[in-house]
Parts: structure tokens; sequence; C-alpha cells
């Protein structure tokens, strides 16, 4: 294990903290690589305790649920622990998200669900109990799987204290997420899923099918053994939970072989009004009206598990008194919570259960360190304290809503008094926002330093003297500075040079606060010079280099071929073949276009903002004028064809020219236009000639792609295999067609490719003649009313009509192909037909240029693609 240049900042870091000699311990939200802890253990089956000395060897990720490390054991001390030993890697994750606003996120959904802090982090009942539920499942999988390793073992849980959380150590498993499998037939995997008859020798995308598979069988097995709630981690459709299943390395050899199940923490509630995945409909219906559960989260039935084991009590065997365990801690962690939709008429009527809350109450606050044992003592004998307690975290939950809500205000009414007329309503809704951004800001740091005061002694102490000496206060400012340098560098805020800098003057750290508010690449893009200037110098010359030095294409595509290979996009033979052909001409004109492609990037941007300022006109207003940019910034956004990809295709064309070579381009010359997807244009061209490293950039291209989603774009979900098959997958899948249509129409006459252009001319005229006869009514607002649905109609007919032309594969192809069409044709004609005479454009013929520019420019395209089949089967025959 190696220790990381920014581990040793963190640890000047740290010292300078430690040096200011403040009696208040640092705050913690991340452990660094190399960092050594101790903990006291409890083993999960079976319970016995021991303490483990560990080290930090990488941090791994976060998400709601808590942040993961990959850790090696260095002693087990005090008694063994089953699946512990000394020098092994294990996986430790402490049940608390690594951003703030995860945690406060996750926390506002599960107080709303529960009306409790989130107990898998403050409550160790809860922690012992999810463990307890994995341990049993995990044996289960030995009955439906054959092996226990189908889930990911589980050895022991403990309280970080620093952290203020609890944690766990498990199995640490070499895996990794799936591979994206070229596939091109698609319509046989469409019949696969909805179970339709196949033949299973034209099937691909071998783990693809096996993953999907394994988790309908481990959600099935929850419910075997009582815990669907748990089994929402591995429901196919929430679209999110399939890196929660991994494939081990050591079975790469078998498609189906060595899927584990790794995850069995939730991190949101699932509240009934609150669905957050497509497949989140379908388990709140299953919760309401099969369990009667209005909130879902990890709820289990031990009664139904009790039951499993007696049907197999051979195989639970061993396991007795890790169930009496778990029926004990999944009883106390029920009762922990006030919980209203499922304890209801309990909270009325049992004081036992009101004792077993605030119990609970205590424990957590001693879990986070609010409070220490002395006052958790005091506040364990009195239950009107721990209601007053109680009450200044919710004065704290308050603030925060108040203060949301104040900016939100004032946000609103700057929006309102730019379009409103008279200026008064909205100056009151501003200095209403404001008073609830004070008021919350000044409750808020009452309700913490009572809390903090009252709960902790070292606390008390450490604002007493803040306040006393004005030595004493320069230390804990110090303090301050280093700990939010910590965060700040790891943020990427400051350099980590830079942070050793400003940690020694607190004028200069004070400089840096008003840049705190801004995004962390803008606040150091402001803040540090060199940065700025290499990032100005990375974004104007690294293009024109990628184009004319074939090193740095070379070296670029073997930055990004190694950062494939650590993220499992590529194995290690495919990576070798992949460097062998990076010198092949081919290959480095491929490597051009890329440059090529960065180059453009930016094109469309430009030229949208200077169309923008060119039609910013002084006589109309502001509001007209704001609307007007807005809807041409919109308009180039949303068009599949913009400047940039214009400029890119051309940049196709010119090469095919060169070159005189149409065959090597045919594929890239029409796909190069189009916005998003003409990236792809030449992976899909080298599919057959290279399908390693075509199948790689199209990877590569689908996960940059939805990344930007949150939650939905995690590495490894759903939608990153979806823009794979749409983007990669599906353009084979069409050509495969092509050449099977191709070896059909032998036998057929020559067609008419006039009859195209006619139909395509008959549905501009029809798409576009209510627009225009609303227009001469003197009433453009009525376009999208009077015309909307018989643009979409004549659309959709016109591109069924084209796409019959071009010889689709069959009538689904046909209907699929030209409802995407018609959904296009319409939607730009809807939009330029609603924005442009809300903007001021009152002109019949800028109205009619407007609207009919988009419409004909993408007819003119799927004309082009439409010839393109044709000549691409023409030369298959």
């Amino acid at each position: 294990m190696t220790v990381s240049p920014a581990a040793n900042t963190y640890e000047q870091l740290t010292e300078a903290f430690d040096a200011a000699g403040v009696v208040r311990p640092m705050r913690i939200d991340r452990y660094e690589a190399g960092a050594e802890l101790t903990y006291a253990v409890t083993g999960v089956a079976p319970a016995t305790e021991a303490t483990v000395r560990l080290v930090i060897d990488k941090f791994v990720g976060g998400g709601f649920a808590g942040q993961v490390y990959r850790v090696i054991v260095k002693a087990v001390e005090g008694g063994p622990i089953a699946g512990l030993n000394a020098g092994d890697k294990y996986a430790m994750k402490i049940l608390i998200p690594p951003s703030g606003g995860s945690i406060r996120f996750r926390n506002l959904i599960y107080w709303i669900g529960f009306q409790a802090p989130f107990s898998l982090q403050v409550n160790p009942d809860a922690a012992r109990s999810g463990a307890l539920w994995q341990k049993f499942i995990r044996r289960a999988a030995s009955i439906e799987f054959g092996a226990e390793r189908a889930v990911v073992d589980i050895m022991a849980t403990f309280v970080d204290e620093r952290m203020g959380s609890c944690g766990e150590l498990s199995e640490w498993l070499e895996g990794r997420n799936w591979i994206f499998e070229v596939d091109d037939n698609l319509a046989e995997r469409k019949k696969w899923r909805v179970g339709e008859p196949i033949e299973q020798e034209g099937l691909g995308a071998p783990e693809y099918r096996a993953k999907k598979d394994f988790m309908a069988r481990i959600v099935k097995l929850f419910h075997q053994v009582g815990a669907p709630e748990l089994g929402r981690q591995y429901e196919w459709w929430t679209c999110k939970s399939q890196p929660n299943c991994l494939k081990r390395l050591d079975s790469e050899g078998d498609p189906a072989a060595g899927l584990t199940a790794v995850d069995f923490r939730a991190g949101l509630a699932l509240l009934c009004c609150l669905p957050m995945s497509p497949g989140d409909i379908k388990l709140i219906g299953d919760g309401l009206f099969k369990r009667g559960s209005l909130v879902q989260f990890d709820r289990g039935d031990v009664d139904t598990l009790q039951a499993y084991v007696d049907a197999h009590a051979d195989t639970f065997a061993d396991m007795g008194d890790a169930l009496a365990e778990l029926k004990r801690t999944e009883g106390a962690y029920r009762n922990s919570m006030i919980d209203v939709t499922h304890n209801h008429v309990r909270l009325l009527t049992s004081g036992k259960l009101w004792g077993s809350i605030f119990d609970a109450a205590v424990t957590s606050w001693r879990v986070r360190s609010i409070a220490d044992d002395a006052c958790c003592e005091r506040l364990g004998r009195s239950r009107i304290r721990t209601a007053l307690f109680a009450m200044a975290g919710l004065c704290i939950a308050m603030a925060s809503l108040l203060k949301v809500a104040g900016v939100l205000g004032l946000i609103g009414a700057g929006i309102a008094a730019m379009f409103s007329r008279q200026g008064e309503p909205a100056t009151a809704w501003a200095t209403l926002a404001a008073g609830g951004l004070v008021g919350g800001i000044v409750l808020g740091v009452l309700a913490r330093l009572i809390r903090a005061v009252w709960g902790r002694a070292d606390l008390r102490s450490h604002y007493g003297r803040m306040l006393t000496s004005p030595a004493y206060f320069q230390c804990a400012a110090k303090a301050r500075i280093a700990e939010n340098l910590i965060t700040w560098t790891r943020h990427g805020r400051v350099s980590q040079e830079r942070a050793l800098r400003v940690k020694t003057s607190i004028l200069f750290y004070a400089a840096n606060l008003p840049l705190a508010v801004l995004p962390a690449g803008l606040h150091r893009f402001f803040s540090d010079a060199k940065f700025a200037a290499a990032k100005l110098h990375f974004i104007v010359t690294r293009p024109f280099k990628l184009y004319f030095n074939a090193d740095v294409r070379e070296q670029w595509m073997l930055e990004m071929l190694d950062d494939g290979l650590a993220h499992g996009m590529v194995n290690a033979d495919e990576a070798e073949t992949i460097r062998g052909q990076l010198s092949e001409p081919f290959i480095q004109k491929y490597l051009k276009s890329l440059a090529v492609h960065v180059c453009t990037l930016p094109v469309t941007q430009i030229v949208s903002v200077a169309v923008a300022i060119f039609y910013w006109d002084g006589a109309l207003s502001p509001k007209q004028n704001l609307v007007r940019a807005v809807a041409i910034l919109a308009a180039f956004q949303v068009t599949p064809i913009s400047p940039g990809s214009i400029v890119r295709g051309l940049y196709v064309v010119a090469m095919v020219i060169k070159d005189r070579n149409y065959k090597d381009y045919k594929i890239a010359v029409w796909m190069g236009f189009w916005k998003y997807i003409g990236y792809l244009s030449f992976p899909i061209q080298m599919a057959y000639h290279y399908p390693a490293i075509a199948r790689f950039m199209a990877g590569r291209f689908s996960t940059e792609a939805v990344h930007i989603l949150p939650v939905f774009g995690e590495h490894g979900a759903l939608a990153e295999h979806a823009v794979f098959d749409l983007f990669y997958n599906r353009p084979l899948t069409i050509r495969r067609q092509m050449t099977l249509r191709a070896e059909q129409r032998k036998s057929l006459k020559p067609r008419r490719w006039h009859m195209p252009l006619i139909a395509l001319t008959a549905w501009i005229v029809v798409a576009q003649m209510p627009a225009w006869i609303a227009a001469l009514g003197g009433r453009p607002l009525a376009q999208p009313i009077v015309g909307g649905w018989m643009m979409a109609l004549a659309a959709v007919l016109g591109g069924l009509w084209t796409c019959r032309l071009a010889g689709g594969a069959s009538t689904g192809s046909r209907i699929t192909m030209g409802a995407l069409c018609g959904l296009l044709i319409a939607a730009f004609t809807i939009t330029a037909s609603v924005l442009w005479p809300i903007a001021g454009v009152a002109s019949l013929s800028e109205s009619i240029a407007i609207a009919l520019v988009p419409a004909f420019l993408a007819t003119l395209l799927g004309l082009l693609a439409a010839l393109s089949t044709e000549l691409s089967a023409t030369e298959t025959n």
C-alpha cells in the first residue's frame, strides 16, 4: 500500500489542527488512505467480541447508505471473529455518506417516513439486525444458488465514535460491473425480455441476461425468507440496482458464474407519495396492498424467516443463537422510532414503546457524539430532559427549512421583480424571504450552541475559552481553517500546495470564503491563477495538439484505455489488442476525428450565444428579450443537428472526398451530422474490423453520457447499458437487418426514388398548413392548438411512408422509426410555433421560416438516411 501525496497533505493539515491545541476533537467526514484505526467489534455469527486494528487501503466510494473503504486488518485481539484474519483485505462500510448534501437529503426522507434519525447510522440494534439478515440470506443462497458465495459475507459490526456512525466489516470482493457486450440482434433480446419463445442460438449479451436472471432469483429469495423490503435493492426496474450485483473476477470464463449480491443497506426510504424510479411504482403498490406498508425501507418478517429456517433445518442447524439475536434486535430496532405508519394506535396506548423511543434517542446522540457519557446518563434518568434536548434538534431542523425557504423566496422575488410592472409585491416577498433566511440562520446558531453546551463538556470548555481568551480564539480559528481546508482539498477547491499555504494565514483564508459558495471548479479557477491559466491552455490548445500531433493522440487514447481497464470496461487481452492497433492508419484517422469532435464541442454554444445577442432588440422590453434569448438557446440545445455537428459532418465528408473512399466511411458520413450520436459514428463504422476499440469507445461514451444523471447515472446502472444499446447495438442491429433485406430484395423490382422526395415535400406542406392558416388569421399563439395534432399525424404518416420506401425490416421497425421521426418533426414545429410568437416575432414570413427550417433539415436528413440505406443494400448485393 502506497501513501498518496494527498494523504501527506491531509496529514499535515491534521497536524496543524493538533498544533492549535483546542480542547474539542477534530471533525471527520472521511478517512484517507494510510489512516490506522482501532475498533471494538462484535462478530455477526457467532457474536464474539474483539478489538481490531486496521489500516485504510483505499476509499472506494459512497452513496446514501454510507461510505466504503478497502482495509487491511493488522490484528485481531481479545477473541476470534469468524472470517476475520490478520493480513487480509476487507470492505469496511461506515453508514454515513461522505457528502453533506446526501446526508441531509437521506435524513430528511427517513425522518418524514419514520420520524426518527437514520437508524442504521445511529442505532447499533438496527446495524446488528441488518447484518444478521444478511447472514441468513447468505446461508439461504446455498439452497437457491448452490453456494453461499452468491451473497457477500459479513463478519462484524462496530461503532465509529470519531465519525458518529455504526459500521461493518465484510468480505472484500474482487469484482466488476457488467461489460458492454456487442449485440446485433436486439429484436431477439426484446422477445427474451418479455418471455416470448425464442431460439437461444440467436441471443446476444449473455452476461447482461445472466445478471437480470440472477437479480430476479435473488429478489425471489428475499421474499421467501421474509425480507421483501431488502429485496428492493435488487429490483431490476428501479434502474439503479444493477451496481449492487458484481461479477467475481475469478469467474470470467462463464457469463453466468460469479454473480454476487453485495449491497444490503438501503439508503433512501421509499415513501408512498414519492417514487424515485420506475420500479418504485410497483413496489409502492405491493407495499400498500400486500403488506399494508405506507413507508418501506428494510423491514423484515422474522416469522416468515422462522418458517423458512424450520423448513431447511439442516442448513441452518448452527444459527439458532443468531436467530434469537435477530428477533431481539429487530424488535428493539422497530420500537426505537415513532413510525406513525406502523405503530399508529400503539403510540397512544403503549408507555413501553415510548420508553424504547426515548432510550433510542439518547443512544443515537451518544453514537453521533452530540452528547457525552455524562450527559447521556442524565438524559436517561429524565424523560423531560430528553424531550427538551430533542426539541433543540427539531429547532435545528426548522432553521434549515427556514433557510431553504428564504433562499428560494429571494430567488422567486427576483424573478417576479424582473417580470412585474409593479415592484411592491415583489419587494414585500423579498423582505419576507430575507427575514426567513436571517431568522433561520439565527435560530440554527442558537439551537446548535444550546445543544452543544448542554450535551458535551469539552464543547462547553471550548466555547467558554473562545469567549474569554483572545489567544485561544485565534487557535480555534486556525483549527477550524485546517478542518475546512481538508474538505476543500478533497473536493478540489484548492490545490494541496495552496492548502498548506492558506492554513498559515487567517486573512488568506477569509479572502477565499466568499468563493466557497461557488462550485468547486469555479472557486479554484478564480482563486488560483496557475490553475486558471492551465485550464485555459488545456481548453484552447489541447484540441489542436490532438489533431496535429500523433504522439499526443496516442497518449490520450492510452490514458482512456488505462482508465477503462481500471473500471472493467475492457479486459487485459482487449487492452493489449487495442494497444497493438493504435499505429494502423485508419485508427490514426479515427483518433484525428475524435480530436475534431473535441474541437467542435464549443461551436454550438458560441453560435447560440452569438445568435441570441444578435436578436437582442433594444426596442423590446427586457421580458421579451429574455424570453427570446432563452428560446434561442433552448432551440440550439434540443435540435439534433447543430452548428458543431454540421462542422463535424462536413469534416467526415471532406475525408471521403480526400480519400475517394465511401465504403470505409458510409456509416460515419451520415451519423457525423447528428448532434449527440455523431461521437459514435466511427466506433460503429469500425465495429466489424476493430471490434475491441469500437466497443470500448462506445462504452466510454455511454458512461460519460449518463453520469450527468443523478442516482440513475451511477456507473453500472441500467441507464448506462440502455445508452450503449441505443447508440451502438441498435445501429449494428439495423446494419444486420440491412444485410438480410439486401438478400431478400434481390428478386424485387428497382424502386423509384422520386417517390420519397414527393412524399416528404407533401409531408412538410401538410405539417405546416395549420400554422400558416392560424398565422394568416392573426392568431400566432393558436398555432400549436390548431395544428399540433395534425402536424404530429402528418409527420408520423410521412415517417412511416419514408421508412417503408427505405425497406423497413418489419412492421414494428417501421412503426418505431416513423414514430420517432414524427415526434422529432412535431416537436421542432410546435416549439418554433410556440416560442417565437411569444418572443415577439410578428412577421408571417419569419414565423414560417423559423418553423420550417428545422423540420426541413430533419426531413432532408431522413431522406439521405433512406438513400444511404438503399446504397448500402445495393453495395451488399
